[in-house]
């Protein structure tokens, strides 16, 4: 709007211009004042032309600016819609997660009242007795994250060619959102695992490691990157509606 009134400034500033000019170099007789109006003419029909096309590519680049800015913003709501439909997803794998992590706290329990002092006998005991069930189960509960999971990350990596600001923010925000469905999947392959060799101190330790998956670090992962990721859509719907 502002570049409209500079020009409009500018269109008036140069008739008048140019009427002073033609005006003080002729004697002001009839047929002066003719060829004066018939160079007032010619002007105007110059910066008219002149107008014509600044409105013709102004109008264009708002066009483009605009339809760039429809893009965007379809794109930031089809990601935010999908990281919600994800995040809503994993309530039933982390749910089932719980009930797992409970029941292999029982069976530790037990270990520990047969006064079994074999490392990890508790989970140990767990596998060997409802691994495989529970595998299958938890696996079923990740099958439906699964997709929502692909496309989200789908979508962040489109979105890495779209010239966002800080778009990394967003991006590994994603990432960390999916990992959290790649640590339940890894337990859920462990649990399945029955005919493994305890006694291998490689297996030991990735008993160890399987077992600091918890339903407490996994909200809190999928919180903290949630907020995050909602940082980067508001700061980005800021920057494209002012």
């Amino acid at each position: 709007m502002k570049k409209y009134w500079l020009l409009i400034l500018i269109t008036i500033a140069v008739v008048v211009a140019g009427v002073c000019v033609l005006l003080c170099a002729s004697d002001i007789k009839a047929s002066t004042i003719g060829s004066v109006v018939g160079a007032v003419g010619d002007i105007l029909t110059a910066l008219a032309a002149i107008w014509v096309a600044f409105v013709a590519t102004y109008g264009l680049h708002t066009w483009k600016h605009q339809a760039r800015t429809q893009k965007y913003i379809q794109f930031m709501d089809e990601l935010t819609d999908t990281v919600h439909e994800y995040i809503l997803a994993m309530e039933a794998p982390i749910q089932y997660l719980k009930f797992i992590k409970i029941s292999i706290d029982s069976h530790s329990e037990v270990e520990l009242l047969k006064q079994n002092d074999t490392k990890n006998s508790g989970i140990i005991a767990y596998i060997e007795k409802d691994g495989e069930s529970d595998q299958v189960r938890l696996n079923q509960y990740l099958d439906k994250v699964r997709s929502i999971r692909s496309r989200m990350m789908s979508l962040a990596t489109k979105g890495q060619v779209l010239g966002f600001d800080n778009y990394n923010q967003c991006y590994n925000a994603c990432k960390m959102l999916a990992w959290s469905h790649d640590q339940i999947e890894a337990f859920a392959s462990m649990i399945g695992s029955v005919h493994l060799n305890w006694q291998n101190d490689e297996i030991q330790q990735a008993l160890n490691k399987v077992m600091t998956v918890d339903v407490g670090t996994i909200r809190k992962n999928l919180e903290k990157h949630n907020v995050i990721f909602l940082e980067f859509i508001k700061q980005n719907y800021r920057t494209l509606l002012t």
